[in-house]
């Protein structure tokens, strides 16, 4: 498998993360002592709101690039093994993780949220449950609506393929949600609307697409010809 990353762009949204965490610290701290004097209970007020604005900004920077080991790493070590067939495009346009083979198109999206994930038909939307109350409430924790992530990224991979003249057979392109966490348990017998899996299961996933219905090696050949390297920064 060939792997491209954007290591430019990696860093500097790691540095962001870094930053925003220690900059929603500091003026968190400084609105808190500033509620000690009545003389700045409106800045305080002010700086306490801000704070946590901020905050929210850095869990999910850190949580998308401030993690270690990071994403791509986890995926490149889970992918190992996989033929030349293959190759992992980390960062760039369109989405942040998309590998292209002879098994498809998959848009690897990479969850670390906790509990049970199911999925209710009736809402047309995922469910968690047993999952840090704590961390739900923060936002560190909440699942969101996967389904609508998985239909921006679709779009985003078609019309990236439509822009470098791919004719990528559309069937072919998956969204895969992968589970990080390895104590996140994905609940048997759910309809999942997109492929809902736990890392441990990613490279296993691929491999079934590939027993079916396999693009040759030499259309593959074509189209990473056309893709991204020069998006690299």
């Amino acid at each position: 498998m060939y792997i491209y990353t954007n290591e430019a762009k990696k860093k500097k949204n790691k540095n962001i993360a870094k930053w925003t965490t220690i900059a929603a610290f500091a003026i968190l701290i400084a609105g808190a002592v500033a509620a000690f004097s009545p003389k700045y209970i409106t800045l305080s007020f002010i700086a306490l709101i801000l704070g946590f604005v901020l905050s929210q900004v850095s869990i999910s920077f850190t949580s998308k690039w401030g993690r270690e080991p990071s994403n791509d790493a986890i995926f490149n070590v889970k992918l190992k093994g996989l033929s030349d067939n293959f190759s992992i495009y980390h960062y760039m346009d369109p989405v942040d993780h998309l590998l292209v083979g002879t098994a498809g198109t998959f848009i690897l999206m990479p969850y670390f949220q906790g509990g049970e994930i199911g999925y209710d038909e009736t809402k047309q939307r995922w469910t968690q449950k047993k999952a840090n109350f704590l961390m739900k409430l923060f936002g560190q924790e909440s699942i969101g609506r996967p389904e609508q992530d998985c239909a921006a990224s679709l779009a985003a991979v078609r019309d990236y393929f439509i822009s470098k003249e791919i004719d990528f057979p559309e069937d072919k392109i998956h969204p895969l949600l992968v589970f990080i966490n390895p104590q996140t348990k994905i609940l048997e017998g759910q309809n999942f609307k997109y492929d809902t899996i736990p890392l441990g299961k990613l490279k296993e996933t691929i491999r079934d697409y590939a027993k079916n219905d396999r693009l040759s090696p030499e259309f593959i050949d074509e189209i990473t010809d056309k893709l991204p390297l020069d998006d690299i920064e």
